[in-house]
């Protein structure tokens, strides 16, 4: 029903610009449209594809953390069993020599006795052992699993390391800009590098201006010397309802999309990033960071974002052993 709807739309449409302007300049607006929901309806495809991609990857590395809690607690369990087995084999070896005491003593005594003495010897003995045994397995479990977890500490050291490495390179990148302009915050383990609309864009338009192609350049500087973060361009705009159409760009989930195709296009083709690693994305007024209650905070709702993720991959094969 939707698709019959935006067919009729597009046919009023054609046949309005049809009725008021020359031949060739409507087919040049209907090509710009064109290439505009063309680009629109693959963003989205790609955003979808991605961002079960990354739930995917979040759920993930919960799983990462809560593995790693617990191989400690089970490791505390193991160094427990451990310390309480020494235990009853020092209680075994006291029970043994005062056993050998006995059987000592009851030497003159009848067979009978010395038999289940001995039996009882012999039993102590075979449960020693066994202990032993046990005391063994346990050490060798235990100095596997101190193993995995200090690979993963080690792991997720050096991912934080790098993420603070990265942070400040970014901040001394960005000095020349007001706090108001630009932001960079690190969170969850990720980067965010916030820029707000006035500086990348004039008001209901997806073409960047050029201090906001300088920041970019800036940013792509930094992030063309690491390739272990994914990258992810995210757009967002207030809750002002958009009334400028433009081409394909109907409301603020289809500005915010194209801000985020251009701002991605910026860094890909003019500031030569691994378009493998960058996603665009859009979610229009649906994830503010204040309510939309004042100018103020509208306006820091009105922002795009660049989040930058961590590879998880060698926790990934440290756990698939």
């Amino acid at each position: 029903m939707k698709a019959i709807i935006k067919i009729v739309s597009y046919l009023s449409l054609c046949l309005f610009f049809a009725s008021c302007v020359s031949t060739k300049k409507f087919n040049e607006q209907k090509s710009l449209a064109d290439k505009y929901l063309a680009e629109s309806t693959d963003c989205n495809e790609k955003l979808n594809a991605k961002k079960s991609e990354l739930e995917m990857v979040n759920a993930q590395l919960e799983k990462l953390t809560n593995d790693n809690s617990t191989l400690s607690n089970e490791r505390d369990q193991l160094l427990t069993l451990k310390n309480k087995l020494n235990n009853d084999i020092i209680a075994l070896n006291e029970q043994i020599e005062k056993l050998g005491l006995q059987n000592k003593i009851l030497l003159a005594q009848s067979s009978e006795d010395r038999e289940k003495l001995n039996a009882s010897l012999l039993q102590k003995t075979a449960d020693l052992i066994r202990k032993e045994d046990q005391v063994n397995l346990l050490s060798k479990d235990l100095k596997e699993r101190e193993d995995r977890i200090r690979n993963l500490e080690s792991i997720l050291n050096k991912q934080d390391s790098a993420t603070n490495y990265l942070k400040n390179k970014l901040l001394e990148a960005l000095t020349g800009f007001n706090s108001n302009e630009l932001s960079v915050i690190q969170k969850d383990g990720k980067i965010y590098v916030s820029m707000s609309d006035k500086l990348l864009f004039k008001s209901g338009s997806y073409e960047i201006d050029t201090k906001g192609k300088e920041a970019l350049a800036k940013v792509a500087g930094v992030l063309k010397k690491q390739n272990t973060f994914n990258i992810v361009v995210e757009g967002h705009t207030d809750n002002d309802a958009f009334i400028s159409p433009i081409g394909s760009v109907k409301d603020n989930w289809d500005l915010s999309v194209m801000r985020a195709t251009t701002i991605t296009k910026i860094l890909v083709d003019e500031n030569k990033l691994d378009a493998r690693k960058v996603i665009a994305s859009g979610h229009g007024q649906y994830n503010p960071v204040v309510k939309n209650d004042s100018p103020e905070n509208k306006a820091r709702n009105r922002r795009t974002e660049i989040i930058l993720s961590p590879d998880l991959n060698d926790l990934y094969k440290i756990l698939s052993k």
